[in-house]
C-alpha cells in the first residue's frame, strides 16, 4: 500500500469512492469536481486529497481534506478538517484508513496546524469506529434543523 496526494490518473476511481461515500450526490458532479481539482481548477473547498493505492497502484481509499476556518470542538482556527474518508469494502480493516489519516496529520503538522478535525453521521456506526480507531475524540453530537419557507 502506497498514500500519496491524487493525481489526473485517479479522477474516475476517485468520482467512484466519492459517489460511493455520498450515494444521494450527482455522480457526474463528483467526478466534475474531482477532475476540476486535478486540473488546478478553482475549489471552493478541498485543499488536498491523498490516495491509498494497493500493490498495484490501483486507487482503494481517499481522503479529502480542506481547511475550515473552524470547527466545532475545536481550539484552534483555521482548521484542517476531513471532508471525505472512504476506504474500498475489499481493503478495510488492514490499516489503509489508518494510513490516509496519518498523511493528513502530517500534511497539517507540516503546515503548523495542531488539530485535525472530521465529523460523521449520528446514526454511522462503522465511521464512529474508524474515526476513533484512529485517534480521534468524539466532542459533540448535533442534530440540525430546517424549516422551508
Amino acid at each position: 500500500m502506497r498514500i500519496r496526494p491524487v493525481e489526473a490518473r485517479d479522477v474516475v476511481a476517485w468520482a467512484a469512492m466519492r459517489a460511493r461515500l455520498w450515494p444521494q450526490a450527482d455522480p457526474a458532479a463528483l467526478e466534475r469536481e474531482a477532475r476540476a481539482f486535478v486540473e488546478g481548477g478553482p475549489q471552493p473547498l478541498l485543499e488536498t486529497v491523498f490516495v491509498a493505492g494497493d500493490e498495484r497502484e490501483n486507487p482503494v481509499g481517499i481522503l479529502e481534506l480542506s481547511v475550515r476556518p473552524f470547527a466545532d470542538g475545536c481550539d484552534s482556527q483555521p482548521v484542517p478538517h476531513v471532508e471525505g474518508w472512504f476506504v474500498e469494502a475489499s481493503a478495510r480493516r488492514i490499516g489503509i484508513g489508518r494510513a490516509l489519516v496519518r498523511a493528513a496529520e502530517d500534511w497539517a503538522r507540516g503546515r503548523g496546524f495542531s488539530e485535525l478535525a472530521s465529523d460523521t453521521e449520528v446514526h454511522n456506526e462503522d465511521s464512529q469506529r474508524a474515526h476513533e480507531g484512529c485517534g480521534f475524540q468524539e466532542t459533540e453530537r448535533l442534530i440540525k434543523f430546517r424549516k422551508a419557507l
